[in-house]
């Protein structure tokens, strides 16, 4: 475990050392072993040919050669960038030094040559001194060629290395180089506002500050915003307004200098999706477009809505773009046509006729007397055709008819007996554009003799509710019928024997003869009601005659009848 953390403290240690640069006040030339080299700089003859090296040299003079960075600063923001050579170099007393040469594309080839003096190469003879220079100047992210040759120039006696200086990404660059010096911008957003408050630091002094917004191309292109702030301001803050905040709209500042680095800061650069906000309709043309904003690589495509996640794309409407504009023409603006946005990332759906702002067409059926009657409406002279489809195969269609309708001028379509088949489905679409989408309508109520047909299910649930009601009637009914005929039974039974009980006296008219005197009359009445009351009869006294009192009793019914009694009274 030691030994790892070792590890990873010594490749912490490399790559910082790797981001540090030395820095110097002065720069020359040093060698060791106590040699006293010397410099100056040296203009090669051009296409002078090397001379043959004696027996005596070594042909492996040099035995290492490093090349590094270095800063001369005079003051913080002041330095210059150098390159340091240092070369290992075994001395001989027939090599009067040796010749470094640093070019690079564009530039003059520029050598500086060392020198040993001959008292220091007899005693050196055959050690090996390190030999260092530092006064090549170079610029930020400079690719150079180091030479190191012998001097006198002998041949196959020479070691190159390519070196690239560290560009203005590195922190001390950044800080110390005026080249490299852009300040430090931070930025708060406000989206209500649609504003940006920018603050700089760490810039160039003495000098003036430009802030602006610009759309990041292949250049930073300006927009209309834009400040400059002044070298005696003791705030450097700054607010810029913005219209659409696109990803690739970026906040750009740089130092009033000749070609002062700039820096750039993009405060919106992972909101993809304002990109998609740019779809345009054209409706004299029916042309449907969209520019970007900003470059980017995406697949375009129209494609029909269905519900809130699925768009089917329209068949030969698919188009890889970078920074061109989009353009489909011939497009019916129907509320389900849509584009799709496709990038590495995940896909965006933008519907611009959703709002139904744009003319479009309609599809209405009515039911009647047999199959449904269809009625093609639109806002727009256009030309609609009629398929029928199969509902679980609805790409599999048969054209019915092309029907051209006029703005706001109905036209009927009388449809066929078979649209009543729960399967079948009518699917209507424009014919005169290019890309446009379908409504597909399924599930027609016909008629037949004014009665409903409706769908098989709904048939047989009715006969069944019909049939269990009838079943249902049928069973009360019975029970009803059952006991009403007990009843009957008993109550006839009942009549029988009272029929017979009354047989046995025959009474078809009864007459009682008044008694002698009111209390005697009474008592017969009484008696003679207990008497009928046995025989459940009903009683009735009527006077009838007023100088002969008597009693009449007579039967209503053959049998279970009232009895009158009539009283006369004479």
């Amino acid at each position: 475990m030691q030994c790892a953390l070792l590890l990873v403290l010594i490749g912490w240690g490399v790559l910082a050392q790797g981001d540090w640069i030395q820095t110097t006040t002065m720069c020359g030339t040093h060698c060791s072993q106590g040699l006293h080299c010397k410099a100056k700089q040296h203009f090669p003859i051009f296409l002078a040919p090397c001379k043959t090296a004696p027996v005596l040299i070594n042909s492996s003079v040099f035995h290492h050669l490093n090349v590094s960075t270095v800063m001369k600063c005079e003051q913080k923001q002041k330095c210059s960038l150098h390159l340091k050579v240092t070369a290992t170099v075994q001395i001989n007393e027939l090599l009067r030094g040796v010749s470094v040469c640093t070019d690079s594309a564009g530039m003059l080839e520029h050598c500086r040559v060392v020198t040993f003096p001959k008292t220091d190469r007899a005693r050196l003879a055959g050690q090996l001194v390190e030999v260092q220079d530092d006064c090549f100047e170079v610029s930020p992210s400079q690719n150079v060629n180091v030479m190191l040759k012998t001097f006198p120039e002998y041949c196959d006696m020479s070691r190159v290395q390519v070196y690239r200086v560290q560009g203005c990404d590195n922190a001390d660059l950044r800080s110390h180089v005026p080249s490299c010096i852009t300040g430090k911008i931070a930025y708060a957003v406000d989206m209500d506002k649609q504003e940006i408050s920018v603050g700089v630091s760490d810039i160039l002094e003495d000098r003036s500050y430009h802030l602006r917004l610009c759309r990041r191309w292949d250049i930073c292109s300006g927009t209309e915003a834009y400040t400059l702030l002044k070298r005696e301001d003791p705030y450097k803050n700054a607010t810029l307004h913005f219209s659409s905040p696109l990803p690739c709209l970026c906040i750009e500042g740089w130092s009033s200098v000749v070609d002062a680095p700039r820096v750039q800061v993009c405060p919106f650069k992972d909101r993809t999706e304002e990109l998609w906000s740019g779809v345009t309709f054209d409706s004299e043309r029916e042309a449907l477009s969209w520019e970007p904003g900003c470059p980017v690589k995406a697949v375009i495509s129209l494609c029909q809505r269905k519900g809130e996640s699925i768009c089917e794309d329209l068949p030969n409407s698919t188009q890889v773009i970078g920074r061109r504009k989009v353009t489909y023409a011939k497009v019916d603006p129907h509320p389900t046509l849509c584009m799709k946005f496709t990038t590495d990332a995940r896909s965006w759906i933008k519907c611009p006729f959703a709002d139904g702002h744009f003319p479009v067409w309609d599809l209405t059926i009515t039911a009647g007397q047999g199959p449904p009657q269809a009625a093609l409406t639109s806002r727009i002279n256009t030309e609609l055709s009629l398929q029928v489809c199969q509902k679980d195969q609805p790409s599999e269609c048969q054209d019915v008819t092309s029907v051209t309708v006029e703005k706001m001028s109905p036209v009927p379509v009388n449809l066929t007996g078979d649209v009543c088949q729960s399967n079948v489905c009518i699917r209507v679409k424009r014919a005169d554009v290019q890309f446009s989408t379908h409504v597909l309508q399924c599930h027609f109520q016909c008629t037949r003799n004014g009665q409903r047909l409706c769908r098989a299910d709904w048939v047989f649930v009715t006969a069944f509710t019909y049939v269990t009601l009838m079943i249902v009637a049928g069973l009360a009914g019975n029970i009803m019928l059952t006991v009403y005929q007990k009843r009957r039974a008993s109550r006839k039974q009942t009549s029988y024997h009272q029929c017979e009980h009354t047989a046995e006296m025959q009474p078809t008219e009864v007459t009682l003869l008044a008694a002698d005197s009111e209390d005697h009359a009474q008592q017969s009445s009484r008696d003679l009601e207990k008497l009928l009351l046995g025989f459940d009869a009903s009683v009735t006294f009527s006077d009838s005659v007023k100088d002969q009192q008597a009693l009449t009793v007579r039967p209503q019914q053959a049998c279970g009848g009232s009895l009158v009694v009539e009283k006369f009274t004479s």
